[in-house]
Parts: C-alpha cells; sequence; structure tokens
C-alpha cells in the first residue's frame, strides 16, 4: 500500500490526501512535522520537506506537484483531476500553480515573523510577500467568480471538481489559520464560497485541517 507522509497543517500534503482519497487510492499515513522531527524529514527527502509518497517497493517521491502527477498517471485519464491536455490542462496547471505560489509567499511570511528574533524581522519585506499572496488570491478570485456566473454549481474549470480546486480551497483553509489578515471577510467572495463547497465534500473531511 502507498503511504503518504506529512501532516495535515502542510498543505501540500493535505492536497495530496484530499486528492487520493477522492480518487480511491487505498494509502497509509504518517503523520509527520519536519519541524518537530528534522532529521526524520531529511531521512526521507534530501531536502527536509513533506509531503513524501512512499511507492509499495520502497521509492520515494517528493513535492506534491510530483506526487501528484504520478497519482494521474496511476489513476488514468478517466479519473485524473488534471486534464490530459490542451488548454483545458493548461488552465488547470496555471491556477495550480498561482494557489501553489500563494502558499509558498505566505509561508515566507510566517517565517519572517516565526523564525526570526523580532528586532530581525523585515516588515517591508513580508509587506512585499503578502502582497504578492494577495495578488494570487485576487486571481483565483476572479476565477471563480467567472465560473460561478456561468453556472452556480460550477468549479473553476468546469462541473468536476479538480485539482484546481482543491489547490484553492486548501489555501484558504490554511490561511484563515495562519495569515488571517490575507482573508478577511469580504475580500474574496467567490473563492470562499468554492472553499466553503469543497471543506463540506467527505474527501476534504477525512483530511481536517490540523492546528498549529
Amino acid at each position: 500500500m502507498l503511504k503518504l507522509i506529512g501532516r495535515n497543517l502542510s498543505p501540500y500534503s493535505r492536497r495530496v490526501a484530499v486528492a487520493m482519497t477522492l480518487l480511491d487510492v487505498p494509502h497509509s499515513r504518517e503523520y509527520l512535522s519536519v519541524t518537530a522531527d528534522p532529521d526524520r524529514g531529511l531521512e526521507l527527502n534530501p531536502v527536509g520537506r513533506v509531503p513524501v509518497l512512499e511507492l509499495e517497493d520502497g521509492e520515494r517521491l517528493i513535492e506534491s506537484a510530483a506526487i501528484l502527477d504520478y497519482l494521474m498517471e496511476l489513476v488514468g485519464p478517466a479519473k485524473s483531476l488534471i486534464p490530459p491536455h490542451g488548454r483545458s490542462r493548461r488552465d488547470c496547471i496555471q491556477l495550480m500553480a498561482i494557489g501553489s505560489g500563494v502558499l509558498d509567499k505566505s509561508v515566507n511570511a510566517i517565517y519572517e515573523v516565526r523564525r526570526r528574533p523580532a528586532e530581525k524581522v523585515h516588515e517591508p519585506w513580508r509587506q512585499h510577500l503578502l502582497r504578492q499572496a494577495a495578488g494570487g488570491l485576487a486571481a483565483l478570485d476572479a476565477r471563480a467568480a467567472k465560473s460561478h456566473s456561468q453556472n452556480d454549481r460550477a468549479w473553476l474549470l468546469g462541473e468536476q471538481i479538480g485539482m484546481a480546486d482543491i489547490t484553492a480551497a486548501v489555501t484558504v483553509s490554511f490561511l484563515r489559520v495562519m495569515v488571517p489578515e490575507l482573508v478577511t471577510d469580504g475580500l474574496y467572495p467567490a473563492l470562499y464560497a468554492l472553499t466553503e463547497r469543497a471543506e463540506a465534500l467527505p474527501a476534504f473531511q477525512a483530511h481536517p485541517l490540523e492546528k498549529p
């Protein structure tokens, strides 16, 4: 059986866990915090990050995008949460990249205040990171609003949930806990509505966001 390593506080790990459940891919979990156990993180991944997917033969895949690529190949194009080709595939990957970019910038902003002594925090840099993250959130909200205007039950790229939606939803849920100033009420209504729909699904509820 496949084993997914990483805790659900990591939105990167959580989006893989949700995808595996939606795809009905059997797997076990090892809930690992690489902050609490950095040695284990480095044992699994040369750069000490999660998620890591351990295959049945012991091979380990690192980085959520690479893991998701493997999973979509595993289940085949009929079940894939990423379209197999063409404009729809490009659109999905681009929206996933925006969501991941929001997370990258937000995590760096978190580290700026949580990993540095107070006297060494560079607030202009933190604000720059938050501004970049806000740009990505605005883009996702605009796409969600466009989809909703065409069909009030649509996801970002049509009537079926896909990896773009999963990435967007885990991003917003993570930010609500870790950087609430980025996602205050009323800022991104279409994106918030999409997140609420996603979080109500059994696959999301099976992997709830952990508290820090």
